[in-house]
């Protein structure tokens, strides 16, 4: 996936500083001048020269303006692919590169993630210079927009006697979510009036057979089963299911992210917002590959919405939706207001994966329900905390560990007597052995 390709060469301010060889040589005439004065030994004036003189019959040529141009032919990936960053240095003199060094941009210090700050969402794998083009190559190891970080270029004079230092910014990234394995979509009991590619149970025009009726004034020809016909001496015609499209929204809770562990053959770093938004791409993906319509609303400090649209390019819509979630590890916080009725048809699917731990993301559910849509619960918090404290689990650590099972098992006791499914899914499994349980009937909304 390719974005803006390069940014267009600007002009770094110039300020020179003396080089180390600089100061070596002044620090050597001072060394042998201070004796000269203090002692006497005017002998040493002659050894104070011999460096004076270097500097100044080597002065060098530097030049006034020195410009750097980036060039990132992809600024669009998915997660877990590399990206590689051309750096061109121009200037209007003779000049030479000495050093080269990765700038990484600023890691959030995040008590969630443990003492340490959480990790960049870019990792250096190289950086290399090739006359006056720097190659830079970075893995982008999760999805999010995160920024490239910069390149600090030391450029220094002819004679290595003055040096100035040029940033040379990489820019930002967006790294879409890799979507889960998954080929399972659950259809409503009753679907929307638009044609698909779902049987539905009222008929109407398709190739599902239901049964045989008398003819009605209208009916057309080719539909009549004669044999019917002629065992009841009157006509009959077949009749056959309707076909609809599905519709289905997706809830993503972003009010909590929690760290999950790692997974041994995956490199990907994991947690439950993670997990969620991986499946909310595998799902939506295998609802579009049905040619139904899938909607999206993410609940963060402010809730925001994509309508249900569908198509190939549908998906990135999505993926840039989500993207708004997490930028450089930084998250809104705030109240969550009523979900919009705009974004939530009439019988719509609805899917909300959440780690349940927001009490405002239950009374979200409640609301759903309340305006009865099939709704199911992805609960993709599969494992349970650990202990933080580096002592042994004493008695108090159990019964914690307890509490906490009980408020689990008291929020789904809830969601439970509302009617509102919920299946848990930990990421590492394909999200159809979670859902496998559903298929059996039609989720069905609440009657209002």
């Amino acid at each position: 996936m390719s974005g803006e390709s390069a940014k267009p060469a600007t002009a770094s301010p110039v300020t020179w500083r003396p080089t180390q060889r600089a100061m070596r040589l002044l620090t050597a005439a001072v060394g042998t001048l201070i004796p000269a004065v203090a002692f006497g030994a005017w002998w040493c004036v002659p050894l104070a020269a011999v460096p004076l003189l270097m500097m100044a019959a080597h002065g060098g040529s530097h030049p006034t303006r020195i410009r750097a141009e980036v060039d990132v032919p992809d600024r669009r990936c998915f997660e877990g692919e590399t990206l590689t960053a051309t750096i061109r240095l121009a200037a209007d003199a003779a000049a030479g590169w000495t050093r080269q060094e990765y700038l990484p941009p600023r890691a959030r210090e995040d008590s969630e993630f443990g003492p340490a700050p959480a990790p960049s969402g870019v990792r250096l794998l190289a950086l290399e210079l090739s006359g006056a083009v720097i190659t830079v190559q970075l893995l982008v190891p999760r999805w999010g927009r995160w920024a490239l970080g910069a390149v600090a270029i030391d450029v220094h004079d002819t004679a290595g006697l003055r040096v100035t230092t040029l940033h040379a910014g990489l820019g930002e990234v967006e790294a879409y979510p890799v979507p889960a394995p998954d080929e399972t979509a659950l259809m409503p009991q009753r679907f929307p009036d638009r044609f698909g590619e779902h049987s539905a149970r009222t008929a109407g025009e398709g190739v599902e057979f239901i049964a045989v009726r008398p003819y009605v004034f209208g009916d057309r020809q080719r539909r009549i089963n004669w044999p019917a016909t002629t065992r009841r001496r009157e006509l009959q015609v077949n009749t056959f299911e309707a076909e609809r499209a599905a519709e289905a929204v997706i809830v993503v809770d972003a009010l909590s992210d929690l760290p999950q562990p790692q997974v041994p053959d995956d490199p990907r770093p994991r947690s439950t917002l993670d997990t969620a938004v991986r499946g909310a791409a595998g799902l939506a993906q295998a609802y579009l590959r049905a040619h139904d319509r899938i909607g999206l609303v993410t609940l963060s400090g402010r809730v925001q919405w994509l309508t249900p649209g569908s198509g190939n390019g549908y998906l990135y819509r999505i993926a840039e939706t989500v993207m708004d979630l997490r930028k450089d590890f930084t998250y809104e916080t705030g109240g969550l207001s009523r979900l919009p009725t705009r974004v939530l048809p009439r019988g719509a699917m609805v899917y909300v994966f959440s780690p349940l731990l927001d009490p405002g993301v239950v009374e979200a559910v409640r609301d759903l329900a309340d305006r009865g849509h099939p709704l199911v619960v992805i609960d993709v918090l599969a494992h349970e905390p650990r202990q933080t404290t580096g002592g042994k689990p004493d008695h108090l650590d159990a019964l914690a560990l307890r509490l906490w099972r009980l408020d689990r098992q008291a929020v789904r006791f809830v969601l439970g007597e509302l009617g509102v499914p919920v299946v848990t899914w930990d990421g590492v499994d394909p999200l159809d052995l979670a859902l496998a349980p559903l298929l059996r009937m039609p989720v069905a909304g609440r009657a209002r």
